[in-house]
């Protein structure tokens, strides 16, 4: 009896050291693509990520984000916690939000900037032909981070990359060049749905996915909260949930 009493003991405390080690487990600090998830969802995670690290790291008044690309230590928690997330078989919440495509707002804020120039330079001009400017420091940058250009007025251009950056950094490293007047990374216009960080530790990160509804291009009359917390063991827990009643 003795030996069956410690035996269940022994048990328990296993199952205690098991759980306890399951919801501790940290999130990566690389970027890392869950097989189930496809190339096309992780490109539109991978943003959402790196928005909520830029509106998180502001907000939060942390370590300012000074580089064109964003460190992978800074956002991969966050991609890996919405890839979860996404994938979420049993909460309800999370089929909600795959149901109403909840993303974080203005993704164009990643990939888009717009620069006022001196068409008569002939290192702009040669940017605008052939893809280079025959500066070396401006050339870098063209080519690191894939920088493409279109004619929007006489003196105004769209810069827009691939992959998500940082265009505040961008845009500060661009009007250094002094047939480069002006630049400013495009502002976000309207409302929509949103992803905010709550709370950020490397094994426990907690979200409020938001839908909104209803004239948002003005400002969205109607919205619903989820508040979920994810752990790094990949345990999703339903916080709240309020706001207006889904359509």
């Amino acid at each position: 009896m003795k030996n069956r009493v410690l035996s269940i003991l022994l048990f328990g405390v296993c199952l205690l050291y098991a759980c306890d080690s399951e919801t501790t487990a940290i999130f990566p600090t690389q970027i890392i693509q869950d097989s189930r998830v496809s190339d096309s969802i992780f490109e539109i995670l991978l943003d959402d990520a790196k928005l909520i690290c830029m509106d998180f790291y502001t907000n939060q008044e942390m370590e300012e984000l000074l580089e064109i690309e964003f460190k992978e230590y800074h956002f991969a928690p966050i991609l890996a916690a919405l890839q979860t997330v996404y994938l979420d078989s049993i909460s309800t919440a999370s089929s909600d939000i795959r149901k109403y495509n909840v993303h974080a707002l203005c993704p164009e804020q990643l990939h888009k900037s717009l620069i006022t120039v001196d068409t008569t330079s002939e290192n702009f001009n040669s940017w605008k032909a052939y893809g280079f400017s025959d500066n070396l420091k401006l050339d870098l940058l063209i080519d690191e981070h894939k920088l493409q250009l279109d004619s929007l007025r006489e003196e105004q251009y769209l810069i827009h990359t691939e992959t998500g950056i940082n265009q505040e950094s961008l845009v500060r490293e661009l009007v250094k060049f002094p047939f480069i007047n002006k630049a400013q990374s495009v502002n976000c216009i309207g409302d929509g749905s949103q992803i905010e960080i709550v709370y950020f530790n490397p094994d426990f990160i907690q979200l409020i996915y938001s839908y909104g509804w209803g004239d948002c291009p003005s400002g969205c009359i109607s919205r619903h909260y989820w508040e979920l917390g994810i752990y790094g063991s990949g345990v999703i827990e339903l916080i709240s949930e309020s706001g207006n009643e889904l359509p």
